[in-house]
Formats: structure tokens, C-alpha cells, sequence
């Protein structure tokens, strides 16, 4: 049969960082990526083409939407091929043919400024000294991004 054993302390400890890791993980490969598409809609395709330049397009077509997927840089589980595959299942459920990669590129973002500023005032032997402090904060992050067209072809 089965056998109940007291874990003890160092084993919960053990099991809680264990966890923990799993949970930062699974964050990572979540990530916060934005898939943004702008533009017309129709029903779902089943196949869509993949173009790196529209000069490569042999048949007529129209643009009907504008793809912009963004990633934070520094999470590696987001390769420009993992990017594409995902414009390319947006570009899908939006109901285009075909999908032309304008470029990749690297953006800086998030620019947040806080200052804070303190002044203290202290009085001795009838003379007053003033201290002053500040602090600056700005956070800057580096995105990666990929804008692509939705296309139907017209023929």
C-alpha cells in the first residue's frame, strides 16, 4: 500500500522554490506579446502565403489590414520565426490570403520618469542648513517588432 510521510520543513521549502521557478517560467513563455491588427475583416482562411516582399506577389491583390506583433527583446522564446507564425494565424482569422513582412526591427519604449526631491531644514546656534536630496527613476525597455500587410487576392 501506500506509505504518509512527514515532508519536513527543508522539503516544503524545496517544493515552494520549485514552483516558484515553474511559475517564472511559464511567465516567460507567456511573455507579453501583442499581436495588434488594423483593417478589414472576412471569414477565416485556410491557407495563408507568405511574402518577404510584395514584388513576389504573381497574382492581384489588395491590402486589407496592417499587422504590428511586438515582444519584449530580451525574452528568447520569441524568434522572428515564432513572430511570423503568430501574424501569420492573426492574418488567418482576419480572413486574408496572404501576408507581406515589411521588417523587424528593434524599438526602445516605456520612458517613465518619477523625481523625487526632499529639502530639511535644520536650525543651530541661530543658523539655518538646508540638505537636499533627489532621486531619479526612468525605465526603458527594448521591444522587438514586426509590421507585416494583410492581403486577398482579387483574381
Amino acid at each position: 500500500m501506500f506509505k504518509i510521510r512527514d515532508a519536513g520543513k527543508g522539503s516544503i521549502a524545496k517544493c515552494l522554490i520549485g514552483s516558484l521557478y515553474i511559475l517564472y517560467i511559464l511567465f516567460i513563455a507567456v511573455g507579453c506579446t501583442t499581436i495588434n491588427y488594423i483593417g478589414e475583416s472576412y471569414p477565416p482562411s485556410q491557407q495563408v502565403d507568405l511574402y518577404f516582399s510584395e514584388k513576389d506577389i504573381e497574382k492581384q491583390y489588395k491590402v486589407v489590414g496592417r499587422i504590428i506583433a511586438t515582444a519584449n527583446a530580451h525574452e528568447l522564446i520569441y524568434s522572428s520565426d515564432k513572430f511570423t507564425q503568430s501574424i501569420l494565424k492573426k492574418a488567418r482569422g482576419k480572413g486574408a490570403d496572404g501576408v507581406v513582412i515589411l521588417g523587424f526591427e528593434n524599438v526602445m519604449t516605456g520612458t517613465n520618469h518619477s523625481r523625487n526631491r526632499t529639502e530639511k531644514s535644520t536650525e543651530k546656534s541661530g543658523k539655518t542648513f538646508t540638505e537636499e536630496s533627489e532621486s531619479t527613476n526612468s525605465s526603458i525597455e527594448e521591444k522587438r517588432r514586426i509590421e507585416a500587410l494583410a492581403i486577398r487576392y482579387t483574381e
